[in-house]
């Protein structure tokens, strides 16, 4: 049975954690882009996405991939309707999309190769998407009741239980409906960005 999750509603915030919630993405990108101007600025090095000897590099670059294909898979499978999804990556984890999200983060401060950018990034931004996931669940049991009980007993919010197994529920064109092709853009731009860095940080020294 093919399930989908209606989209949350938009209530202008009234708290402070609620227009964080809201502005996620902005802040994130602007933690982020202060962070590496301060790594810069510092002379850190980063790890080079492309050299396949650096043993940080490849497991940054695999996190990120593993990151994008997650986001993908659950980007494709969701229907932003008047169901409840549980198929494809829903079977694994009750959030796939922020699965993918965080892999993506962990991937990029490995690349990065900066504990600063790991402590003051990772913090903040895990503690706001932990306010995101509590809101979106709250919002779910409220309007599937017993249906949403029963998928959150099952399924576990963050970590799998088991290994992925595809269903046929994935769609090219409800990825194309989700965006979702913003994230693999922005992965990729991030990806080139420490590239170039990581060859002026080699020239220079």
């Amino acid at each position: 049975m093919s399930l989908a999750a209606s989209p949350l509603p938009k209530p202008r915030p009234r708290t402070l954690p609620a227009l964080l919630v809201r502005r996620r993405i902005a802040l994130s990108l602007l933690l982020f882009a202060g962070l590496i101007a301060s790594a810069v600025l510092r002379g850190v090095r980063p790890h080079p996405p492309l050299d396949y000897r650096d043993p940080l590099a490849v497991a940054g670059i695999l996190l990120v991939a593993l990151g994008v294909a997650m986001r993908s898979w659950a980007a494709g499978t969701l229907t932003k309707s008047t169901h409840l999804t549980t198929t494809g990556p829903y079977r694994l984890v009750r959030n796939p999309l922020y699965l993918g999200s965080l892999l993506m983060l962990v991937g990029f401060c490995l690349l990065v190769g900066d504990l600063w950018i790991l402590a003051i990034g990772m913090i903040p931004l895990l503690w706001i998407y932990a306010l995101k996931v509590r809101a979106e669940e709250r919002f779910l049991s409220g309007k599937f009741g017993d249906d949403w009980l029963a998928f959150a007993a099952r399924t576990p919010r963050l970590v799998p239980r088991r290994l992925p197994r595809t269903d046929g529920s994935w769609s090219l064109a409800q990825w194309l409906d989700n965006r979702e092709y913003q994230a693999a853009l922005t992965a990729l731009a991030g990806l080139t960005v420490i590239q170039l860095w990581s060859l002026r940080a080699a020239a220079g020294a």
